[in-house]
């Protein structure tokens, strides 16, 4: 067996600087802003600022920038806050330097945020990495990994759960066989609505977010079934305590107009079904499925969708939070097999393309829908439910949306400018 190499050993010290991570962008988020979090991304801030020693690289990078350089891993896998990735370049000759470094970056980090409720935490940090780079041992143990918890005493390891027979191909296709009759779809005629209105509201909307900082083409790609460009659900802890008023941002959430839990992928529902905006309640018995992942941590539509090999990189997916034709109402008997069964979720995604796929583009390119050679799954071998929706309201919703839209812009536009009044 090979012997692992110094730096792929995770020791003492690299622990310490997992949980130092850990406490900086998932345990207290806030207690850096973005600024502080763009230059912990930049390579020569890294180094020639914070002096630390990671062979040139960031301590921080995008997770979408992936954990492998020239062929090598240089970033831990773990994905913190759902976003970014830590440099995992941490060599033993260079402990005691990067040790003083991130010392000094902590302590100047403590005193700034001096009334958070993360600092003592960071003032521990301190503690350890002083006292490591005079001659003594890292001290995980004096860093507590979640300052509120107790340390509970080890189990002894019991017995393995037995393997239980999972459902095989002909049992998922008997599942998806009952489901497949209770599942709603959106009348293609009220999709076909939105992506008109999108094309007459393109050239307005794309420069009023392009002027905002937001890529358009996120959301307002050719034939977009969108609903609401410039509207997403929130993504990550920082951004979750954001939503819910739990903390204060220090700048706009990036990409978009607003956050969302999930209400505005509802309002079109709500209008074709009821005449009236989305109020809290939906269909009994029923939830709103995503067909195709919208956020970006754990996206699986590389996966899922074609691509050609030589394209370019997707865009951000977040224009499939409210889209029309991403979204569908299944019955909630059946505990939501579409979120961990791919066949699943493929007849699901191959059933919009069928309804939609001639009014517009479901995904944004280079993105397809992947098509499935399997004569099993094909879609004539299920029983669907007639597309649901009235078209008489959708002039309504119309008037709506492109009110909301004025909305969201213009508070947005206040947010950034009392951002710039109060730097």
């Amino acid at each position: 067996m090979r012997k692992p190499k110094v730096h792929e050993v995770r020791g003492e010290f690299q622990k310490i600087v997992e949980s130092l991570m850990r406490t900086l962008l998932e345990e207290h988020p806030t207690l850096l802003d973005k600024k502080e979090i763009a230059s912990l991304m930049d390579a020569e801030h890294c180094k020639n600022v914070l002096g630390l020693n990671l062979l040139n690289f960031a301590l921080l990078r995008h997770r979408n920038q992936g954990r492998m350089i020239q062929g090598r891993g240089r970033y831990w896998k773990h994905v913190y806050a759902d976003e970014f990735l830590v440099c995992s370049q941490w060599w033993k000759k260079h402990h005691q330097t990067n040790a003083l470094a991130l010392s000094r970056f902590v302590s100047a980090l403590a005193r700034r945020r001096s009334e958070h409720a993360g600092s003592r935490t960071l003032l521990r940090f301190v503690e350890v990495f002083d006292h490591y780079v005079a001659g003594g041992k890292a001290d995980l143990a004096s860093v507590p990994a979640k300052p509120t918890s107790q340390v509970r005493p080890s189990r002894r390891k019991g017995p393995d759960w037995p393997d239980w027979p999972r459902p095989n191909d002909e049992d998922l296709r008997e599942l998806a066989g009952a489901m497949t009759p209770f599942v709603r779809f959106l009348d293609p005629g009220i999709v076909y609505a939105v992506v008109e209105d999108n094309r007459h509201m393109w050239t307005d909307w794309s420069s009023r977010l392009e002027a905002l900082g937001i890529d358009p083409a996120i959301y307002l790609w050719e034939g977009s079934p969108c609903v609401f460009p410039g509207v997403r659900r929130h993504a990550g802890s920082a951004e979750i305590a954001v939503f819910k008023q739990q903390a204060a941002a220090d700048e706009v959430p990036p990409q978009c107009l607003v956050l969302d839990d999930n209400d505005y992928p509802k309002h079109l529902w709500a209008f074709a079904c009821t005449g009236k905006p989305f109020r809290n309640r939906g269909p009994e018995g029923y939830h709103l499925a995503h067909l195709i992942d919208h956020k970006e941590y754990r996206n699986r539509w590389r996966e899922e969708l074609d691509n050609m090999p030589d394209a370019k990189e997707p865009v951000l997916p977040y224009g499939l939070f409210t889209s029309a034709a991403n979204l569908a109402y299944v019955p909630s008997a059946f505990l939501r097999p579409t979120d961990f069964s791919s066949r699943l979720r493929s007849l699901m995604q191959r059933r919009a393309q069928q309804l939609y796929g001639r009014i517009c583009r479901i995904v944004p390119p280079p993105m397809a829908v992947k098509p499935c050679d399997d004569r099993n799954w094909s879609l004539d071998n299920f029983r669907w439910s007639t597309p649901v929706g009235g078209k008489d309201n959708i002039p309504d919703f119309l008037d709506f949306r492109r009110k909301r839209q004025e909305e969201l812009f213009d508070e947005r536009h206040a947010v950034l400018q009392g951002a710039e009044r109060n730097p």
